[in-house]
């Protein structure tokens, strides 16, 4: 698959360091910073945007002139406008804990699906949710031996779903620069990790890494509102994991084909246009800017991350 980039640049690109985050002030956490922060050129915030339809699939052929930015609710001339579809470093986190038994065959076959549509120059590597986090190996462009790895998965443990995200995220931090992203299949509950969830949403918001979700529900068996809240809170961490990191959020149930989640992912993870525009000059030092990305047809979906922080 060939790369294809445009690219319109009006501002100078000298290295500095510019932080993103979600809308408002970020949650509140004490612990140490990722090693991997979010990179930029001074003075220029990139912005990675991906647009879908209503059915989740990729919008392409949209021009700058299609996109609206705002910096603090202040609209911003865009200096930097390309489309990509470009090679990605991938880490799937697949959840095989006891408590998803019945839905690992749903999550191996989403994998499946997302690996026939990869790019040659990808690659993968495989983190697995249990009662401790493991990865099965290192990246590697070999689909079939990533296959096996995961068709070879049993369920069974309990679910340190946050520490394996933070595991997995600490070993994409090598991977290509241009593109990093994980896949979270699981139904986003946890029971047993040391890592919080504001203080792995915090961790992952300060690297340039976008976290793609495919939520997981069973088959509801009752209407209780005492058996949905768990599952619904598991869903809404999902959703929020890929807002916070500007990747795209699925959710599905077991008894629905896995093909169309997995087209979903696939697409947002290689197509992007990456939207750019100088930071304002009143930015203050440590201070957190909100974003949001609009663009001018109805009906479509934009995913892009909410915010940054001047270093």
């Amino acid at each position: 698959m060939i790369s294809l980039k445009t690219l319109f640049v009006q501002a100078p690109l000298l290295v500095a360091l510019v932080v993103p985050c979600c809308g408002g002030a970020p949650p509140e956490w004490s612990g140490a910073r990722p090693s991997s922060e979010f990179q930029i050129s001074s003075g220029l915030v990139l912005v990675p945007v991906t647009v879908t339809d209503r059915r989740g699939a990729h919008v392409p052929g949209l021009g700058k002139e299609s996109f609206t930015v705002l910096d603090d609710r202040r609209p911003q001339p865009i200096t930097t406008f390309y489309s990509e579809e470009s090679p990605c470093s991938v880490g799937f986190v697949v959840d095989a804990s006891g408590s998803v038994k019945d839905r690992l065959g749903w999550e191996k076959e989403a994998v499946h699906y997302i690996l026939e549509l990869a790019n040659p120059e990808d690659t993968f590597f495989v983190a697995v949710v249990s009662s401790s986090p493991a990865i099965l190996g290192p990246p590697s462009d070999d689909v079939g031996a990533i296959q096996d790895q995961v068709r070879a998965l049993k369920a069974g443990g309990w679910t340190a779903l946050f520490d394996t995200i933070h595991l997995a995220a600490a070993r994409l931090k090598d991977g290509r620069p241009n593109c990093r992203g994980l896949v979270v299949l699981s139904d986003g509950m946890d029971n047993h990790s040391q890592w919080t969830r504001n203080a792995l949403m915090e961790s992952l918001m300060e690297t340039d890494i976008q976290v793609y979700t495919i939520a997981v529900e069973g088959t509801r068996t009752s209407g209780k509102a005492v058996d949905l809240s768990e599952p619904q809170r598991g869903v809404a961490f999902m959703q929020d994991l890929a807002e916070n990191t500007g990747g795209l959020s699925v959710a599905a149930r077991d008894s629905q084909n896995p093909a169309g989640p997995a087209r979903s992912i696939s697409a947002a993870l290689r197509n992007r246009y990456v939207i750019g525009y100088r930071m304002p000059d009143d930015a203050a030092p440590d201070k957190w800017h909100t974003i949001r990305v609009k663009v001018d047809r109805s009906r479509l979906n934009v995913y892009a991350r909410g915010g940054y922080r001047n270093r």
